[in-house]
């Protein structure tokens, strides 16, 4: 599934030079299965930005559960119920100067 101009409803991220941050996407709700996913910082120009720079590592394809549950009658069973997905990166702004940025993606084909 593939997205473009990805950001909080409050406007674009932001990282000053040398920052990092977590980002995490998701498809529905709780989280559909799509596959592999690539996840990419945008940097938005602007004609008072400079010439920026974003790295991006970590991708992290993460298995939650909305209902666990444990037995404990004897040894301990776990179980686990409906299971979703989120698709993790880190952005790291290895330029000389902040910058303003979105993400954009999709599946691997």
């Amino acid at each position: 599934m593939a997205f473009n101009g990805l950001q909080p409803a409050s406007g674009p991220f932001f990282l000053a030079p040398g920052a990092a941050t977590w980002i995490t996407v998701w498809f529905g709700d709780p989280g559909d299965d799509h596959g592999a996913q690539w996840i990419m910082a945008h940097p938005i120009s602007a004609d008072t930005q400079p010439p920026a720079q974003l790295t991006v590592s970590d991708f992290t394809k993460e298995l939650h559960y909305s209902i666990g549950q444990v037995q404990e009658n004897g040894a301990p069973v776990y179980r686990y119920f409906d299971p979703y997905y989120r698709y993790s990166v880190t952005v790291t702004n290895t330029g000389s100067s902040g910058v303003f940025f979105n993400v954009q993606g999709g599946g691997n084909t």
